[in-house]
């Protein structure tokens, strides 16, 4: 499973594998294995790398949670990569302005559906991404005209890599 976790120091891509009573964790470069005991009374016994650490976790609702531990409090969004990306498709509406959208995970783009000075509307799509087997059109959300393409059929992109921008 993917993740994307936002704090306020940033965000992070997360991915987590089950295996068995373990859980193979890599955060950017850095990969741990974690053991979980059972929760009490809302808090959890993790233990990474031979290091014990107790951590409480509360929902704040929808995607967001409170998590408490001998480092403090934090606050963190936890999304799935194409929540993450669609939420950050929305960003910078509200000013007009032109806006770079970016692949939120590692793909393919399999389809570039329009061309640079194309005027296009809300919902149309502009880029097919090919991701974790699934073809997901990234479309336009709201009207505009398209600046930039970085991409074209056939090319490779990770997390972050530009696909369009939109003014």
């Amino acid at each position: 499973m993917e993740l994307i976790v936002k704090h306020s120091d940033g965000e992070m891509k997360v991915k987590i594998e089950r295996r068995g009573g373990e859980f193979n964790v890599q955060i950017g470069d850095q990969s741990y294995v974690i053991l979980s005991a059972e929760a009490m009374s809302g808090v959890r016994s993790l233990l990474v790398a031979g290091e014990q650490f107790e951590v409480a976790v509360r929902s704040l609702g929808e995607d967001r949670y409170e998590v408490t531990s001998s480092g403090g409090v934090e606050t963190v969004q936890v999304q799935d990569p194409l929540t993450a990306l669609a939420e950050a498709a929305h960003a910078g509406e509200e000013d007009g302005q032109r806006r770079r959208v970016d692949a939120n995970m590692p793909g393919k783009v399999t389809a570039v559906m329009v061309e640079e000075g194309a005027e296009v509307t809300a919902g149309q799509g502009i880029v097919v991404l090919e991701a974790m087997k699934m073809e997901n059109e990234i479309q336009a959300e709201r009207d505009g005209v398209i600046s930039k393409i970085h991409v074209e059929a056939g090319q490779a992109v990770e997390g972050g890599d530009p696909l369009f921008e939109l003014e």
